[in-house]
C-alpha cells in the first residue's frame, strides 16, 4: 500500500509539472515593443559620408535601414554611409526594427557633399591657457568643452602623464568632465584636457586644453 501511494505521488508530481509547462509557467517575459524616439540629425542636410544616430524607448532588436550600415546595441543605433556615400540629393531613410517596428519610421534628409572638415573647439570652461584657476570651483562645476559640431569620443583630465580619472560624458557638441570624491585638484598645478574626438563623418580632431590652478591661500 505504501508503495502504491508513493508511486501515485510521483505520477501526480510529474503530471503537475507537465501542466505548468503547458500553461506557460516557465515562459520568459515577452520582449517589449520599441518605439522610435529621436534621430541626430533629425532632418535637414546630411553629409554624403555622414551618419545618423537613432534612439528608441526600448531595445529595438535587429534594425534595418534602406541605405547605409546599421550598428550599435541597447536603445541606440548608428546608420553610417555606404562606402561610396549616401547619394547626393533627397534621401528618405526608412527604418524598420525587430521589436514592434514592422511599420517602420522614415527620416528625410538632403544629402550634400562629403564633410572633410574636422571638428574644432569653440569654447571651454576653464578657458585654454587660463591661470590662477580655483581648483575647488573646477571640481564643483566640472569642465565643459564645446565643439563646432556634434562629436563622439571621450576626453581625459591629465596631471602630467597621469590620468586624473574624471568621468567624460558627450552630449551633441559638448563634452563634460566630472570629478568624483578623492579626485580633487591641487593648487599650483597645470592640468591638461586631452583626447581625440570625431564628427559624424569620421573626421578626427586632437584636443589639448591647459589651465593652471592658483596658489593655496
Amino acid at each position: 500500500m505504501k508503495l502504491f501511494f508513493r508511486t501515485l505521488a510521483i505520477v501526480m508530481t510529474a503530471l503537475f509539472a507537465v501542466y505548468m509547462v503547458g500553461c506557460g509557467g516557465d515562459d520568459p517575459e515577452p520582449t517589449p515593443d520599441a518605439a522610435f524616439v529621436s534621430a541626430e540629425p533629425a532632418s535637414g542636410d546630411l553629409a554624403a559620408n555622414g551618419s545618423v544616430k537613432v534612439t528608441f524607448d526600448n531595445n529595438p532588436g535587429a534594425v534595418e535601414a534602406s541605405a547605409g550600415t546599421v550598428s550599435g546595441t541597447g536603445k541606440s543605433r548608428t546608420i553610417t554611409a555606404p562606402a561610396d556615400g549616401f547619394p547626393i540629393g533627397a534621401l528618405a531613410l526608412n527604418l524598420t526594427w525587430e521589436n514592434g517596428g514592422a511599420d517602420g519610421h522614415t527620416l528625410n534628409y538632403t544629402v550634400v557633399a562629403a564633410d572633410e572638415t574636422a571638428p574644432e573647439v569653440t569654447a571651454s570652461s576653464p578657458k585654454d591657457g587660463a591661470e590662477g584657476v580655483d581648483p575647488a570651483d573646477v571640481f564643483e562645476d566640472g569642465i565643459e568643452v564645446t565643439f563646432s559640431e556634434p562629436v563622439t569620443g571621450d576626453l581625459m583630465l591629465m596631471d602630467g602623464d597621469d590620468d586624473v580619472g574624471w568621468t567624460s560624458a558627450t552630449d551633441g557638441d559638448t563634452i563634460t568632465l566630472t570629478g568624483n570624491a578623492g579626485q580633487e585638484l591641487s593648487n599650483e598645478t597645470e592640468y591638461e584636457v586631452a583626447g581625440t574626438v570625431k564628427d559624424g563623418a569620421g573626421n578626427e580632431a586632437d584636443v589639448s586644453i591647459t589651465f593652471t590652478t592658483k596658489a593655496k591661500e
